[in-house]
Formats: C-alpha cells, sequence, structure tokens
C-alpha cells in the first residue's frame, strides 16, 4: 500500500525500487505492488509474526537460560538445605517431646508413684488419710493421661490419621476463635507425610490469623490439582503478613519446602491477607469421608 502512494517517486530519487518480486516504476506496478502488500499482510500477522517470535523465544532461553549443570547444582543445593532444616526440625521436634514427657507426664507419674507409695504404708494405720491419697493419685493418673494425649494430638492428631484431611482442617475451623468457611475438594487421601505437612500448616495459619491479624472471618480451601495439593487459606484481618519478620509464616514454609512445597503470601498493609501453599504428592487411598 505504501508502494502504491509513493512507490513512482522513490522509483524516480532511488533509480529502482522493488517490492518482494515486483520492480515499482510506474503507477501500475506501484498499485500491483499495494495489492501483493495488501494481501501478505494477514500472512505475515498470523503466520510469520508468532514463528519469529517462538524463533526468537528459543534463541533467548538458549543464550539466557541456566544450563543442566547449573540447575542441577541448585536442585543439589536445594536438596541440601531442606535436608538440614529437615534434620533440625526433626530434633527440635525429638526435644520438645523429650522435654513436654520429663516435666508433664513423667513428673506427674512419679508423683503419682511416691503418693501409692505413701498410701501403702498408711494403709493399716490411717485409712482415712488413704484415702484422700488414692483420690490425690487418680487425679494426677488422669492428668498424665490428659498430657500424654496432647503430646500424641502434637505428634500427629488422631483425626488426621482416622479421618484424613478435610475432617482434621474442618475440626480446626469448628475449635478456631474466627468464623471460619471450609472448601475441600480432595478425591482421595494425600500420602500421610504431605497429609500431615499441608495440616500442621493450615493450623499455624489459622492460629496467625487469630492472634496477630485481628481478623473476624477465615476461609480455607483445599483441593488436588496437576499433581499437587494445593490449600488457601485467608482473613479479613489487618495484613502486613511478612515471611522474613516472624517465625510463623518461615516455619510453615521450612516445613513445605522438606516435601519440595511452595508458600506464597498476598498480603497487603490494610488487608486482607492471602497464603497460598502448593505441596507435590500423590494420593494414596480412597476417600472415606465426604467433602
Amino acid at each position: 500500500m505504501g508502494a502504491a502512494a509513493v512507490g513512482t517517486e522513490l522509483s524516480t530519487e532511488w533509480d529502482s525500487v522493488w517490492f518482494l518480486f515486483i520492480p515499482v516504476g510506474d503507477p501500475a506496478t506501484a498499485t500491483l505492488a499495494g495489492v501483493v502488500g495488501a494481501l501478505c499482510l494477514p500472512l505475515s500477522v498470523f503466520w510469520a509474526a508468532p514463528r519469529a517470535l517462538n524463533a526468537h523465544a528459543r534463541y533467548l532461553r538458549t543464550l539466557l537460560a541456566p544450563s543442566e549443570a547449573e540447575l542441577l547444582a541448585a536442585r543439589v543445593e536445594h536438596l541440601k538445605s531442606t535436608r538440614t532444616d529437615a534434620v533440625d526440625t526433626q530434633l527440635s521436634e525429638i526435644r520438645r517431646i523429650e522435654r513436654d514427657l520429663h516435666d508433664g507426664a513423667q513428673a506427674r507419674l512419679v508423683a503419682m508413684g511416691m503418693t501409692l507409695n505413701a498410701a501403702e504404708h498408711l494403709l493399716e494405720s490411717n485409712p482415712d488419710a488413704v484415702r484422700e491419697l488414692l483420690v490425690e493419685a487418680r487425679q494426677s493418673s488422669t492428668a498424665a493421661l490428659k498430657e500424654l494425649r496432647d503430646l500424641v494430638k502434637g505428634i500427629h492428631p488422631p483425626v488426621l490419621a482416622d479421618r484424613g484431611l478435610g475432617d482434621a482442617v474442618r475440626s480446626l475451623a469448628m475449635i478456631s476463635p474466627l468464623k471460619t468457611e471450609v472448601v475441600i475438594d480432595l478425591p482421595a487421601r494425600p500420602e500421610p507425610p504431605a497429609e500431615s505437612a499441608m495440616y500442621f500448616a493450615v493450623s499455624e495459619l489459622l492460629t496467625n490469623a487469630a492472634k496477630h491479624a485481628e481478623a473476624e472471618r477465615c476461609w480455607i480451601d483445599l483441593r488436588y490439582e496437576a499433581g499437587a495439593l494445593r490449600g488457601s487459606v485467608a482473613d479479613d484481618g489487618r495484613g502486613g503478613a511478612d515471611v522474613s519478620a516472624g517465625t510463623g509464616l518461615r516455619g510453615v514454609e521450612r516445613r513445605l519446602a522438606h516435601f519440595d512445597g511452595v508458600l506464597a503470601v498476598n498480603s497487603p498493609p490494610g488487608g486482607p491477607t492471602l497464603l497460598t501453599m502448593e505441596l507435590p504428592c500423590e494420593l494414596s487411598s480412597p476417600k472415606t469421608t465426604s467433602s
């Protein structure tokens, strides 16, 4: 089209102007060149341009993308980091269990043994005192049993083992002080390690929303898509959540990283906050509860 408008003038100034295979030297050839250009326009836009862009993208990828060796080195470094975190987390958990057992249930059981020993010595001389000691021992045994149950719950909640991730998360929502809505779409149960990691991650985020975000409502969504367990926790709190600002979110991020999972945080000042988790895993068994 441009050749049809100015082709004859340019051919005079430049001695010769060609458009593709057409020498433009007079109004007729200039018009023919314009018609051919108009016919070529859709071909260039819908066929040539996308292929040129794809070729350019492949060239840039070859030029700028990391090599296989670099990707492998980054992968090895990531695995070293997550393995170290996993070992540290495991040791920390073992120390917590030891401390809880020593300061809690073990101390109560020792006290109960001493109480029963005293009752044994007073059995014949002071039956009334024995009765009081037995009541005290029973109370100690009840408290010790409760502490052991709480300890086991902290390691692996019974509802998670018995009924799966969906019902376990619903139980978290029921005891939360926030008005919490839960949506579950899991066609089957995830693998137990991934199930446990997601449960404790959701529990931590729900606790953070209640304690720090000054929120009133919370929304939890769990689903399985494209080979990954995806979870999101949103609240209407004051926002400003930052992984680098506290140990709670950092702990969730490290827990998920053990399984190549990720945590994405969207929490502008003033809220709302949306925390999204993705955990690659396989489904291990058919769904046993409704969702």
